[in-house]
Protein backbone atom coordinates (compact mmCIF):
# COMPACT_ATOMS: atom_id res chain seq x y z
CA UNK A 1 0.00 0.00 0.00
CA UNK A 2 1.31 3.42 -0.96
CA UNK A 3 2.07 5.55 2.11
CA UNK A 4 1.36 9.23 1.60
CA UNK A 5 1.20 11.94 4.26
CA UNK A 6 0.41 15.65 4.34
CA UNK A 7 2.10 17.86 6.93
CA UNK A 8 0.70 21.29 7.73
CA UNK A 9 3.34 23.66 9.10
CA UNK A 10 6.97 24.33 8.27
CA UNK A 11 8.68 24.81 11.60
CA UNK A 12 10.53 22.80 14.26
CA UNK A 13 7.98 20.03 14.84
CA UNK A 14 6.93 19.85 11.18
CA UNK A 15 10.34 19.03 9.78
CA UNK A 16 11.13 16.62 12.62
CA UNK A 17 7.93 14.73 11.75
CA UNK A 18 8.76 14.91 8.03
CA UNK A 19 12.22 13.45 8.65
CA UNK A 20 10.88 10.54 10.72
CA UNK A 21 8.07 9.58 8.34
CA UNK A 22 10.18 10.08 5.22
CA UNK A 23 12.79 7.70 6.62
CA UNK A 24 10.02 5.12 6.94
CA UNK A 25 9.10 5.33 3.28
CA UNK A 26 6.29 7.87 3.30
CA UNK A 27 5.93 10.32 0.44
CA UNK A 28 5.07 13.72 1.87
CA UNK A 29 3.41 16.98 0.90
CA UNK A 30 4.33 19.73 3.36
CA UNK A 31 2.64 23.11 3.55
CA UNK A 32 5.63 25.11 4.69
CA UNK A 33 4.10 28.58 4.41
CA UNK A 34 5.97 31.32 6.23
CA UNK A 35 7.62 29.93 9.34
CA UNK A 36 9.85 32.01 11.57
CA UNK A 37 12.27 30.74 14.18
CA UNK A 38 13.89 32.88 16.84
CA UNK A 39 16.84 32.36 19.15
CA UNK A 40 18.00 29.03 20.48
CA UNK A 41 16.58 25.82 21.84
CA UNK A 42 17.83 24.49 25.13
CA UNK A 43 18.72 20.84 24.62
CA UNK A 44 18.26 19.19 28.00
CA UNK A 45 19.84 15.77 28.69
CA UNK A 46 16.73 13.85 27.60
CA UNK A 47 16.51 15.95 24.44
CA UNK A 48 20.15 15.24 23.63
CA UNK A 49 19.52 11.51 24.04
CA UNK A 50 16.51 11.72 21.73
CA UNK A 51 18.42 13.81 19.20
CA UNK A 52 21.12 11.15 19.03
CA UNK A 53 18.46 8.65 17.91
CA UNK A 54 17.18 10.89 15.13
CA UNK A 55 20.24 12.31 13.35
CA UNK A 56 24.00 11.93 13.28
CA UNK A 57 25.23 14.08 16.16
CA UNK A 58 28.45 14.96 14.34
CA UNK A 59 26.28 17.06 12.00
CA UNK A 60 25.33 19.41 14.82
CA UNK A 61 28.17 19.10 17.34
CA UNK A 62 29.91 22.25 16.15
CA UNK A 63 26.68 24.24 16.58
CA UNK A 64 26.09 22.91 20.09
CA UNK A 65 27.00 25.33 22.87
CA UNK A 66 27.49 23.24 26.05
CA UNK A 67 26.52 24.09 29.61
CA UNK A 68 28.83 22.79 32.32
CA UNK A 69 27.15 24.48 35.27
CA UNK A 70 23.73 25.69 36.37
CA UNK A 71 23.62 28.66 38.71
CA UNK A 72 20.51 29.97 40.43
CA UNK A 73 21.05 33.47 41.79
CA UNK A 74 18.86 36.27 43.03
CA UNK A 75 19.14 40.03 42.95
CA UNK A 76 18.67 40.90 46.62
CA UNK A 77 17.39 44.05 48.31
CA UNK A 78 20.90 45.55 48.24
CA UNK A 79 20.93 45.19 44.43
CA UNK A 80 23.74 42.65 44.55
CA UNK A 81 23.81 39.07 43.29
CA UNK A 82 23.41 36.29 45.81
CA UNK A 83 24.12 32.64 44.96
CA UNK A 84 21.29 30.30 45.93
CA UNK A 85 22.37 27.09 44.21
CA UNK A 86 25.07 25.64 41.97
CA UNK A 87 24.76 22.40 40.00
CA UNK A 88 27.78 20.78 38.31
CA UNK A 89 26.56 19.13 35.11
CA UNK A 90 29.94 17.58 34.27
CA UNK A 91 30.06 15.85 37.63
CA UNK A 92 26.69 14.28 36.88
CA UNK A 93 27.73 13.39 33.28
CA UNK A 94 24.79 15.31 31.83
CA UNK A 95 24.84 16.64 28.26
CA UNK A 96 23.07 19.98 28.32
CA UNK A 97 23.41 22.98 26.02
CA UNK A 98 21.82 25.05 23.27
CA UNK A 99 21.44 24.96 19.50
CA UNK A 100 20.04 27.68 17.24
CA UNK A 101 16.47 26.76 16.24
CA UNK A 102 17.12 27.58 12.57
CA UNK A 103 20.02 25.11 12.60
CA UNK A 104 17.92 22.30 14.05
CA UNK A 105 15.19 22.86 11.48
CA UNK A 106 17.80 22.89 8.70
CA UNK A 107 19.30 19.56 9.82
CA UNK A 108 15.94 17.78 9.88
CA UNK A 109 14.82 19.41 6.63
CA UNK A 110 17.97 18.28 4.84
CA UNK A 111 17.57 14.79 6.25
CA UNK A 112 13.93 14.62 5.13
CA UNK A 113 14.73 15.84 1.62
CA UNK A 114 17.67 13.49 1.16
CA UNK A 115 16.51 10.94 -1.44
CA UNK A 116 12.92 11.17 -0.21
CA UNK A 117 9.85 12.16 -2.28
CA UNK A 118 8.78 15.39 -0.57
CA UNK A 119 6.77 18.17 -2.18
CA UNK A 120 7.03 21.56 -0.50
CA UNK A 121 3.97 23.80 -0.95
CA UNK A 122 4.68 27.45 -0.16
CA UNK A 123 1.28 28.39 1.15
CA UNK A 124 -0.72 28.22 4.36
CA UNK A 125 -3.75 26.02 4.91
CA UNK A 126 -6.64 28.21 6.04
CA UNK A 127 -9.52 25.71 6.12
CA UNK A 128 -9.97 21.96 6.53
CA UNK A 129 -13.24 20.34 5.48
CA UNK A 130 -14.13 16.70 6.18
CA UNK A 131 -15.37 14.85 3.12
CA UNK A 132 -16.36 11.25 3.88
CA UNK A 133 -13.14 9.42 4.82
CA UNK A 134 -10.77 12.12 3.58
CA UNK A 135 -10.21 15.83 4.10
CA UNK A 136 -10.12 18.79 1.75
CA UNK A 137 -7.49 21.40 2.49
CA UNK A 138 -7.97 24.96 1.27
CA UNK A 139 -4.92 27.22 1.25
CA UNK A 140 -4.55 31.00 1.28
CA UNK A 141 -4.34 31.01 -2.51
CA UNK A 142 -7.75 29.34 -2.86
CA UNK A 143 -6.26 26.02 -3.98
CA UNK A 144 -7.94 22.78 -2.85
CA UNK A 145 -6.01 19.63 -1.91
CA UNK A 146 -7.24 16.23 -0.74
CA UNK A 147 -5.54 14.14 1.90
CA UNK A 148 -6.37 11.05 3.94
CA UNK A 149 -3.49 11.23 6.44
CA UNK A 150 -2.42 14.55 7.93
CA UNK A 151 -0.02 15.70 10.62
CA UNK A 152 -1.02 19.08 11.99
CA UNK A 153 1.98 20.94 13.36
CA UNK A 154 1.05 24.55 12.68
CA UNK A 155 1.04 25.58 16.33
CA UNK A 156 -1.43 26.19 19.09
CA UNK A 157 -3.38 28.81 17.11
CA UNK A 158 -3.24 26.94 13.79
CA UNK A 159 -6.10 25.66 11.68
CA UNK A 160 -5.29 22.04 12.57
CA UNK A 161 -5.97 22.37 16.28
CA UNK A 162 -9.19 24.24 15.57
CA UNK A 163 -10.26 21.36 13.29
CA UNK A 164 -9.53 18.68 15.90
CA UNK A 165 -10.43 20.45 19.14
CA UNK A 166 -12.90 23.07 17.95
CA UNK A 167 -11.92 25.70 20.52
CA UNK A 168 -8.89 27.05 22.34
CA UNK A 169 -10.87 28.23 25.34
CA UNK A 170 -8.82 26.01 27.67
CA UNK A 171 -5.49 27.47 26.48
CA UNK A 172 -3.88 30.26 28.47
CA UNK A 173 -0.97 32.42 27.31
CA UNK A 174 2.06 33.45 29.33
CA UNK A 175 4.06 36.49 28.23
CA UNK A 176 7.74 35.73 27.68
CA UNK A 177 10.38 38.30 26.69
CA UNK A 178 13.26 37.10 24.51
CA UNK A 179 16.36 38.61 22.97
CA UNK A 180 19.92 37.85 21.86
CA UNK A 181 23.17 39.77 22.33
CA UNK A 182 26.33 39.44 20.25
CA UNK A 183 28.49 41.41 22.67
CA UNK A 184 31.71 39.63 23.64
CA UNK A 185 31.43 40.81 27.25
CA UNK A 186 28.07 39.12 27.69
CA UNK A 187 29.14 35.91 25.96
CA UNK A 188 32.36 35.62 27.99
CA UNK A 189 30.36 35.94 31.22
CA UNK A 190 27.74 33.40 30.13
CA UNK A 191 30.02 30.85 28.44
CA UNK A 192 29.36 27.24 29.59
CA UNK A 193 26.79 28.47 32.15
CA UNK A 194 23.03 28.30 32.37
CA UNK A 195 22.07 31.11 34.75
CA UNK A 196 18.67 31.48 36.35
CA UNK A 197 18.52 34.96 37.86
CA UNK A 198 15.58 35.65 40.15
CA UNK A 199 14.27 39.21 40.29
CA UNK A 200 11.33 40.51 42.28
CA UNK A 201 9.41 41.07 39.01
CA UNK A 202 10.16 37.67 37.49
CA UNK A 203 13.21 35.68 36.49
CA UNK A 204 15.83 35.62 33.75
CA UNK A 205 17.27 32.57 32.00
CA UNK A 206 20.63 33.40 30.40
CA UNK A 207 22.87 31.08 28.43
CA UNK A 208 25.47 31.03 25.62
CA UNK A 209 24.56 30.06 22.09
CA UNK A 210 25.64 30.32 18.46
CA UNK A 211 23.48 32.37 16.06
CA UNK A 212 24.35 32.58 12.36
CA UNK A 213 27.78 31.10 13.20
CA UNK A 214 28.44 33.91 15.70
CA UNK A 215 28.92 33.47 19.43
CA UNK A 216 26.02 35.04 21.28
CA UNK A 217 24.08 35.12 24.53
CA UNK A 218 20.42 34.11 24.65
CA UNK A 219 18.10 35.85 27.12
CA UNK A 220 14.65 34.96 28.37
CA UNK A 221 12.72 36.95 30.94
CA UNK A 222 9.64 35.32 32.46
CA UNK A 223 7.59 38.05 34.18
CA UNK A 224 5.59 37.47 37.33
CA UNK A 225 2.40 38.03 35.32
CA UNK A 226 1.38 39.30 31.89
CA UNK A 227 1.17 42.90 33.12
CA UNK A 228 4.76 42.96 34.41
CA UNK A 229 7.34 44.79 32.30
CA UNK A 230 11.07 44.05 32.01
CA UNK A 231 12.83 45.63 35.00
CA UNK A 232 15.58 48.25 34.78
CA UNK A 233 18.72 46.81 36.37
CA UNK A 234 20.87 49.22 38.37
CA UNK A 235 23.92 47.07 38.81
CA UNK A 236 27.01 48.01 36.75
CA UNK A 237 28.56 44.55 36.88
CA UNK A 238 25.26 42.89 35.96
CA UNK A 239 24.90 45.23 32.98
CA UNK A 240 27.94 43.59 31.39
CA UNK A 241 25.99 40.33 31.41
CA UNK A 242 22.61 41.89 30.58
CA UNK A 243 23.35 44.98 28.45
CA UNK A 244 20.95 47.91 28.82
CA UNK A 245 20.47 48.31 25.05
CA UNK A 246 18.96 44.87 24.40
CA UNK A 247 16.01 44.83 21.99
CA UNK A 248 13.50 42.56 23.70
CA UNK A 249 10.87 40.71 21.70
CA UNK A 250 7.52 39.93 23.31
CA UNK A 251 6.38 36.35 22.73
CA UNK A 252 3.78 34.11 24.34
CA UNK A 253 4.06 30.58 25.67
CA UNK A 254 0.81 28.63 25.73
CA UNK A 255 -0.30 26.22 28.41
CA UNK A 256 -3.39 24.16 29.13
CA UNK A 257 -5.60 25.31 31.98
CA UNK A 258 -6.23 21.67 32.93
CA UNK A 259 -8.81 20.40 30.47
CA UNK A 260 -7.75 17.38 28.41
CA UNK A 261 -8.49 17.49 24.69
CA UNK A 262 -8.21 15.15 21.72
CA UNK A 263 -5.19 15.22 19.44
CA UNK A 264 -6.70 13.15 16.60
CA UNK A 265 -9.72 13.49 14.33
CA UNK A 266 -10.61 12.02 10.94
CA UNK A 267 -7.06 11.25 9.82
CA UNK A 268 -5.52 14.42 11.27
CA UNK A 269 -2.96 13.87 14.04
CA UNK A 270 -1.77 16.88 16.01
CA UNK A 271 1.96 16.98 16.68
CA UNK A 272 4.20 19.39 18.59
CA UNK A 273 2.79 22.54 20.16
CA UNK A 274 -0.51 22.01 18.34
CA UNK A 275 -1.02 18.84 20.37
CA UNK A 276 0.53 19.50 23.78
CA UNK A 277 1.19 22.73 25.61
CA UNK A 278 3.88 22.64 28.28
CA UNK A 279 4.68 25.75 30.37
CA UNK A 280 8.19 27.06 29.59
CA UNK A 281 9.76 26.73 33.05
CA UNK A 282 11.54 23.38 32.48
CA UNK A 283 12.51 23.97 28.81
CA UNK A 284 10.63 20.84 27.75
CA UNK A 285 8.40 21.91 24.85
CA UNK A 286 11.06 21.31 22.17
CA UNK A 287 12.77 18.46 23.99
CA UNK A 288 9.52 16.54 24.32
CA UNK A 289 8.92 16.92 20.57
CA UNK A 290 12.27 15.19 20.05
CA UNK A 291 11.25 12.40 22.44
CA UNK A 292 7.88 12.09 20.67
CA UNK A 293 9.67 11.72 17.35
CA UNK A 294 11.84 8.89 18.70
CA UNK A 295 8.77 7.10 20.03
CA UNK A 296 7.06 7.37 16.62
CA UNK A 297 10.23 6.34 14.79
CA UNK A 298 10.44 3.12 16.83
CA UNK A 299 6.84 2.22 16.06
CA UNK A 300 7.31 2.87 12.34
CA UNK A 301 10.47 0.75 12.36
CA UNK A 302 8.34 -2.08 13.79
CA UNK A 303 6.03 -1.68 10.78
CA UNK A 304 3.06 -0.17 12.61
CA UNK A 305 0.86 1.78 10.20
CA UNK A 306 -0.18 5.40 10.70
CA UNK A 307 -3.39 4.61 12.58
CA UNK A 308 -1.73 2.11 14.92
CA UNK A 309 1.09 4.55 15.58
CA UNK A 310 -1.32 7.35 16.47
CA UNK A 311 -3.36 5.08 18.73
CA UNK A 312 -0.30 3.91 20.69
CA UNK A 313 1.10 7.44 20.88
CA UNK A 314 -2.09 8.74 22.47
CA UNK A 315 -2.10 5.93 25.04
CA UNK A 316 1.60 6.07 25.94
CA UNK A 317 2.67 9.69 25.61
CA UNK A 318 -0.36 11.74 26.65
CA UNK A 319 -0.09 10.92 30.36
CA UNK A 320 3.61 11.78 30.51
CA UNK A 321 2.95 15.15 28.88
CA UNK A 322 0.27 15.91 31.44
CA UNK A 323 2.68 15.12 34.30
CA UNK A 324 5.42 17.26 32.71
CA UNK A 325 3.06 20.20 32.29
CA UNK A 326 2.14 20.07 35.98
CA UNK A 327 5.81 19.88 37.02
CA UNK A 328 6.73 22.79 34.80
CA UNK A 329 3.89 24.89 36.22
CA UNK A 330 5.15 24.08 39.73
CA UNK A 331 8.70 25.18 38.85
CA UNK A 332 7.35 28.48 37.52
CA UNK A 333 5.42 29.06 40.73
CA UNK A 334 8.56 28.36 42.78
CA UNK A 335 10.75 30.72 40.76
CA UNK A 336 8.16 33.50 40.88
CA UNK A 337 7.27 32.98 44.54
CA UNK A 338 6.44 36.09 46.56
CA UNK A 339 6.16 37.13 50.21
CA UNK A 340 7.04 34.38 52.71
CA UNK A 341 7.15 31.73 49.98
CA UNK A 342 10.19 33.32 48.31
CA UNK A 343 12.19 33.16 51.55
CA UNK A 344 11.29 29.49 51.95
CA UNK A 345 12.38 28.90 48.33
CA UNK A 346 15.71 30.65 48.81
CA UNK A 347 16.41 28.86 52.09
CA UNK A 348 15.52 25.46 50.60
CA UNK A 349 17.75 25.99 47.56
CA UNK A 350 20.73 27.05 49.67
CA UNK A 351 20.26 24.27 52.22
CA UNK A 352 19.07 21.34 50.14
CA UNK A 353 19.13 22.31 46.47
CA UNK A 354 20.36 18.97 45.14
CA UNK A 355 17.53 16.93 46.61
CA UNK A 356 14.96 19.57 45.72
CA UNK A 357 15.93 19.80 42.05
CA UNK A 358 16.66 16.10 41.61
CA UNK A 359 13.11 15.26 42.59
CA UNK A 360 11.84 17.59 39.89
CA UNK A 361 14.40 17.17 37.10
CA UNK A 362 15.67 13.60 37.31
CA UNK A 363 12.38 12.10 36.12
CA UNK A 364 12.43 14.52 33.19
CA UNK A 365 16.08 14.24 32.20
CA UNK A 366 16.48 10.47 32.59
CA UNK A 367 14.80 9.15 29.46
CA UNK A 368 12.90 5.95 28.96
CA UNK A 369 14.48 3.20 26.89
CA UNK A 370 14.20 3.82 23.19
CA UNK A 371 15.17 0.30 22.21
Amino acid sequence: MKKHLTIIGGGFSSWIAASVFADSGYSIDIFEGKSESFGSQQITPNGWEALSKLIELKQIQKYFEPFYNIYIKRLNSKNTLELLYHYDLLEQSYNYGSIERKSIISFFKNNALRNNPIKIINSNVTNIVSNNNSNELIDDKGQIFKSDLIIGSDGIDGVCRKFVVGSNSNIKKKKIYRTVSFKDSAYNLSKTILLVLIHENGYYVIYPTTINNKKATNYIFVPQNNETEIPTLKNKILNYLIPEDLEWKTTYASFNSGEKTSIYKNGLFLFGDAAFTIPPHTAQAGNQILEDAVYIKNLLNENYDFYETVNMFVKERYLKKDILAKKSKMVGEILNAQNIAKYLRDYSLMLNGNDLLDKILSTIWITESYE
